[in-house]
């Protein structure tokens, strides 16, 4: 335990991140540049001192701003995004979109975590109650209960399998990368949140890029050259490959998940960039809205679903208790 606190404490978590990301947005709105809002804020949040003095050393050294930033804690997506914003002068309208997409997210885990808490302690306590009695009343309460093991088995299993497929989950969304993602996008529920979320991101580094006159082309080439393996990296390079080969850009948009079905109507309408810019960026805030719209039905729906978990874990200590007494009064 104590090594996972010492390895924190060389980033920062969900919440600090959000608040790094609005003094940011307020320096730069009071005129200051982003190299000097960062020498500015050690002297406001004392206690990070040491991860802001590092994140200034490796920018003042030459290494890429991306990096830094994932070095103390951010996400390679939302990390990209401020990269992307610093090269092209959009800084404090991406660190809009972020701390609002921020701010939902933590709100959302928040809501998770409270919804969750009380139907967890339930599960263990009805998961520890059936192992005790599978270990502690297995010979008194029956000398033959292979019915009610066998349905102890099937309960257990049901809810291990539950549980690993959570982690698997949970390890999948640290890798954000483009495999991972096509693999979670067929997660009953979490799936169609997880395509929502990749749509906005895309969207919104579209509009970013546009809106300082990059072409479809010119954002291909772009993604190209970067170093990290994003996901937006290899959907504007099958993009890209496929502009090549002489694909029509609609049958491209049509066949890549990720890539929100709506952009047709913005890339087939022959308009310049400054007009598409303006509409990615509509599209965008439109996604966004029904990200948080979908993200909070979702978390409503999730305690009802752990109370059937707790259903399952009473049905089968009714079933270890009653079907052991059943036959031994059979047997009498």
């Amino acid at each position: 335990m104590m090594f996972f606190k010492v390895f924190s404490k060389d980033k920062l978590n969900k919440s600090e991140q959000l608040v790094f990301l609005d003094y940011l947005q307020q320096s730069l709105n009071n005129g200051f540049s982003f190299n000097q809002s960062l020498k500015i804020l050690p002297h406001v949040w004392n206690e990070k001192v040491n991860i802001i003095k590092k994140l200034s050393s490796n920018i003042a050294q030459g290494n890429d701003i991306g990096q830094s930033l994932v070095a103390i804690g951010f996400s390679r997506m939302i990390a990209q995004q401020i990269s992307f914003a610093i090269k092209h002068g959009n800084l404090i309208e991406s660190l809009s979109q972020l701390t609002k997409i921020m701010r939902l997210k933590n709100e959302q885990i928040k809501k998770i975590k409270s919804e969750m808490a009380y139907p967890a302690v339930l599960i263990v306590m009805m998961v520890s109650l059936l192992i005790a009695m599978q270990t502690f009343l297995h010979s008194e309460l029956s000398s033959d209960s292979s019915s009610s093991d066998f349905i102890f088995a099937i309960i257990v299993s049901l809810l291990g399998i539950f549980f690993i497929g959570c982690s698997y989950v949970v390890i999948l969304a640290k890798k954000q990368d483009y495999t991972s993602f096509k693999k979670l996008i067929h997660v009953p529920i979490l799936g169609r949140l997880v395509k929502l979320y990749i749509h906005y991101l895309i969207v919104s580094e579209f509009a970013i890029l546009m809106c300082n006159g990059y072409t479809l082309q010119q954002i291909c080439n772009f993604f190209a050259h970067e170093t990290n393996q994003s996901i937006a990296k290899t959907i504007t390079c099958k993009m890209n490959d496929a502009l090549i080969k002489g694909n029509d850009i609609e049958e491209i948009i049509k066949q890549e998940e990720f890539l929100p079905d709506s952009l047709v109507l913005l890339f087939g309408v022959g308009a310049d960039t400054k007009e598409l810019s303006k509409k990615c960026v509509l599209l965008s805030q439109t996604l966004f809205y029904e990200l948080n719209f979908k993200l909070g039905k979702a978390v409503v729906s999730i305690q009802p679903f752990c109370f059937i978990l707790i259903g399952f874990c009473i049905l089968a200590m009714y079933l270890k208790i009653l079907m052991p007494m059943y036959a031994s009064i059979q047997n009498i």
